[in-house]
């Protein structure tokens, strides 16, 4: 509650903390305002007027709130069931052939020459950090610099055993329950235990998902880096507790999800627009945390990268020598100007795919990401037919309850029980401008952004659907009655 403003009325602060209590116990709704009738009362209690009441703490409560938990993490342990006979794919061999970039990060080398080859640029070192230590944990060794090397030679080139590519998987995996659980806390912070449930139930399952969170690629740590952070501000702006610290660790996980994919700033993009939208709440100083959360983005970002700081002093090679005098501002340039050339680059290689014009991108990001890569889609995909009705009828399902939760999201701005619905929905319209607009290819790990924002607001409206019909159903006894 407010600070008393004058001394009669601090007798009542106990009187406060008793009814929080009480309706902790007693109720589910996370705030209740009430209001105090000035005329039934002495002037000494008109300070405590129309007073906003935290009534639930920690969202739902704490039991609630660690069931979530626990149901994320049974839901995650399935990703590791047959992780090893999950089919390889090419991607997986390149990380594989670059996790010695994890022996020189971790042993201090950030200005060794070989973060200034193809291989130092080419693929953000989040993941390949991942693969290393699934490697180091399984006793496997790394493949030095000629196995990259090779492998940029012929794509088809493999330099793992079964048995490493399944440790290699593992980190992979475990970023997928870490998904699956920040998706839960997010839809349980807004529309509570049930929609919770349906979320992480769906991602689950969800086929394009599960596909990429047992593979030993950087597309599922980008998503879990992205909903971590996300989950962690959402927090932050809807009572929870230690918010300074929450701020630092969304920053980070902003960080680690631009340092597997640079689709990752995502969340920052979000966090930005999330603390615009409540700057003007007096309970959360929005934009400070926005900028403390910058801060550690950008840390962890460039930290993690010896590229954008490393000294390759001494070098004879006129190809590395050039790096002695670029600054950081100018290493960081060159890596996304050369994603974009890589994206331009596929198209050329795959006009089959290439989505090069905005309408091909929106009727691609429509039928397919709602349709074959719906929960409701094929396991594996056929990318050589843009568009099939075998594998892309649950357009026609998915796309209009992912709609109606939208719809509902909005609706939702004017419930204080409810209130996170617009920030959710600024989200998803984040993910489709961001997929829409960068759209290269019509390969389905490009549609991964806009996943987890879906079967977020999917779940909203299926728990609306339930309690509304719940509600209707208790009332139709008591009509009878009377």
């Amino acid at each position: 509650m407010p600070p008393c403003k004058d001394e009669s009325s601090r007798f009542h602060e106990f009187r406060w903390r008793l009814i929080r209590y009480t309706a902790q116990r007693k109720y589910e709704s996370r705030t209740a305002n009430i209001q105090i009738d000035a005329a039934e009362h002495p002037p000494a209690m008109n300070d405590t007027s129309a007073t906003t009441v935290n009534l639930c703490g920690d969202y739902r409560g704490p039991w609630r709130s660690c069931i979530v938990t626990i149901v994320g993490i049974l839901c995650g342990l399935s990703f590791f069931i047959g992780l090893s006979r999950e089919p390889h794919f090419v991607d997986e061999s390149a990380y594989v052939s670059q996790a010695y970039f994890g022996d020189l990060f971790f042993t201090g080398d950030h200005d060794s020459v070989l973060w200034f080859e193809y291989a130092g640029y080419d693929l953000p070192p989040f993941t390949k950090y991942l693969v290393w230590g699934g490697l180091v944990a399984g006793g496997d060794s790394r493949p030095g610099p000629a196995a990259m090397r090779s492998w940029y030679g012929d794509t088809r080139k493999r330099f793992e055993t079964p048995e490493s590519l399944w440790h290699a998987r593992m980190p992979i995996a475990l970023c997928g329950m870490f998904t699956v659980i920040a998706t839960g806390r997010i839809a349980f912070r807004w529309r509570g235990m049930r929609a919770s449930l349906f979320a992480m139930g769906l991602l689950t399952i969800h086929p394009l998902f599960r596909t990429h969170a047992r593979r030993a690629m950087a597309d599922v740590p980008t998503e879990m880096g992205v909903t971590v952070a996300l989950a962690l501000f959402l927090g932050i702006l809807f009572g929870c507790r230690r918010v300074w610290l929450r701020a630092a660790l969304a920053g980070i996980f902003v960080g680690l999800a631009a340092s597997s994919k640079l689709n990752g700033l995502l969340a920052g993009m979000v966090i930005v627009a999330w603390a615009g939208m409540a700057a003007g709440r007096t309970k959360a100083l929005s934009v400070g945390y926005a900028a403390l959360a910058a801060l550690a983005g950008v840390i962890v970002f460039l930290g993690l990268n010896p590229f954008f700081y490393g000294e390759p002093k001494g070098l004879n090679d006129s190809n590395f020598a050039e790096y002695e005098s670029k600054t950081v501002v100018e290493r960081v340039y060159q890596v996304l100007k050369h994603r974009i050339d890589v994206s331009s680059i596929g198209q050329n290689q795959f006009p089959h795919d290439a989505l090069t014009t905005l309408p091909q991108k929106a009727a691609a990001l429509a039928i397919q990401g709602f349709g074959r890569f719906s929960p409701f889609g094929p396991r594996y995909d056929n990318s050589v037919n843009r568009f099939e009705i075998a594998q892309d009828w649950p357009v026609v399902i998915w796309l209009p309850i992912v709609v109606a939760g939208a719809v509902l999201a909005w609706r939702d701005r004017r419930n204080p029980q409810t209130e996170a619905g617009p920030y959710l929905l600024v989200w998803f319209g984040l993910a489709v401008i961001t997929v829409g607009a960068f759209l290269p290819l019509a390969w389905n790990r490009y549609y991964l952004p806009i996943v987890v924002p879906s079967i977020v607001l999917a779940s909203g409206f299926a728990d609306f659907i339930i309690r509304s019909a719940w509600v209707r159903m208790r009332r139709k006894p008591e009509r009878a009655d009377a």
